[in-house]
């Protein structure tokens, strides 16, 4: 049920009319509030109150008929605008990030304020009254639109502002960066205290063995329909386990396909499991359109990764672009590597496996990290030395051994396939240099400096 809810609450975060929504309909609240405020001090002739008369109604009709235009040609710039910038960033950062760049409040919030400054002037001219047995001005009212238009207008300066850096490569790369350290730590929010830890690749277990071998006593769990796995309800799963005295094993995990009518899910014994039961745990499993964040972390690696993808395309031919992500999947990498993975084998209250699930590896995040950068950078010098440093400065933290044997054969492929590209000397002597360098830091061998002594201190202080 939370995972159900955290999927919906992440599509209505990314849409364009939840926060401009809650604006519009908080716009229209004040309008009705302060005009009933306006009726019942001139019904009560309540004192001082009474007495104030800011414009009379063709004034107050003018000023908020002004505003109101106003207001919804900005929010109709303001749209146009989006619409440009969103289109800029697909195609020079990936359409992937359109879901980044539509979950920032920021453009929401001026065009919310703008169509609710529209909608407050609305009902506010609406209830001005000049007939021949009815004067009615609602002061009050009309003064929260003059305050209302003021503040639309400098919202629309820092619109202006904000689009200015919104596509800004750094930017860009800073907020994806963000996202996927995140990603990361909600994923994985557990931190490790030793390098020595086990990882779901160490893991075994009969129930897991008795399932792979003997599929035919299990019950087959099927895709409704065709999409990407976007989240999965692990409580719902064990607790149906745990109440039909049976164990689940999934076959696929976060980011995964998955084609109607294929297997989702293996339950064991299949004869505690009915038609009822595998539907529920079927939709225990949320399949969506595509990718998302949400417990997906190798997605938000893929994010960074394209736009390094995009920076090294002949097209845009940006290694420094390339490079500055490099250096964020290093930060993310390191904060991986304070985590501990969660096992593949959940138990119920008991103690017994009830779920046996498709886990997340620190070979297969450093693969998604490296993999492809690695490939399209190949016979660039600049770009293949900054990933042997990333790897170099990954390596420095306390590792468990799988994420210390992915790293290794990171370096292997990038030596491999630099040894026939690079043919002047020199960059093969500072290639060969820079690989030695990550090979000792994956071995222990941190190269620190030294400690200076009283003496030279003091000696460089005279100096």
């Amino acid at each position: 049920m939370k995972a159900r809810i955290l999927q919906r609450w992440a599509r209505v975060r990314t849409s364009y009319w939840f926060v401009p929504g809650l604006l519009v309909a908080a716009a229209s609240a004040l309008a009705a509030a302060l005009i009933a405020g306006d009726a019942a001090v001139q019904t009560r002739g309540i004192a001082g109150l009474d007495r104030i008369d800011l414009t009379g109604p063709e004034g107050a009709r003018a000023l908020l008929s002004t505003i109101a235009g106003s207001a919804i040609t900005v929010a109709a710039l303001v749209f146009s605008i989006t619409m440009v910038v969103l289109s800029t960033a697909s195609a020079q950062f990936g359409p992937r990030l359109l879901r980044n760049f539509m979950r920032h409040n920021a453009t929401q919030v001026v065009m919310g304020t703008f169509v609710g400054t529209f909608v407050y002037c609305l009902i506010t001219l609406a209830a001005v009254r000049a007939d021949a047995d009815r004067l009615f001005v609602p002061q009050s009212a009309v003064a929260g639109g003059l305050v209302l238009g003021v503040l639309a207008f400098a919202l629309l300066f820092y619109f202006i502002d904000h689009v200015s850096r919104f596509v800004q490569a750094g930017h860009v790369i800073d907020d994806v960066a963000r996202s996927l350290e995140r990603a990361l730590r909600r994923s994985f929010p557990e931190r490790a205290d030793a390098p020595a830890r086990r990882t779901p690749d160490d893991e075994e277990s009969d129930d897991d063995r008795a399932m792979q071998n003997d599929e035919q006593a299990a019950r087959t769990i099927v895709a409704a329909r065709s999409g990407y796995v976007e989240a999965i309800s692990t409580p719902d799963l064990v607790a149906l386990a745990e109440a039909g005295d049976f164990v689940i094993r999934v076959v696929c995990r976060p980011g995964h396909f998955v084609i109607a009518g294929r297997p989702l899910a293996f339950a064991v014994p299949a004869g505690r499991v009915d038609e009822e039961l595998a539907a529920r745990i079927a939709r225990s499993i949320l399949t969506g359109p595509e990718r998302t964040s949400t417990q997906d972390p190798e997605f938000a690696v893929h994010q960074l990764v394209e736009v390094a993808l995009r920076a090294l395309s002949p097209g845009i031919n940006d290694p420094y672009t390339a490079m500055n992500c490099i250096d964020r999947l290093a930060a993310a990498l390191s904060v991986l590597a304070g985590r501990a993975l969660p096992s593949r084998y959940v138990r119920d209250a008991g103690g017994r496996v009830r779920l046996v699930t498709d886990p997340f590896t620190y070979g297969g995040i450093v693969e998604a990290a490296f993999n492809q950068i690695r490939q399209a950078a190949s016979g660039n010098l600049a770009v293949s030395l900054r990933l042997l440093e990333a790897v170099e400065v990954v390596a420095r933290g306390d590792l468990p051994e799988p994420f210390h044997e992915a790293l290794r054969l990171q370096v292997d492929a990038i030596r491999e396939a630099a040894s026939e590209q690079f043919h002047a000397q020199s960059d093969w002597t500072a290639f060969n240099e820079r690989v030695q360098s990550a090979f000792k830091a994956l071995a222990g061998e941190h190269d620190r400096p030294a400690t200076p002594g009283v003496e030279e201190i003091r000696r460089a202080m005279s100096s």
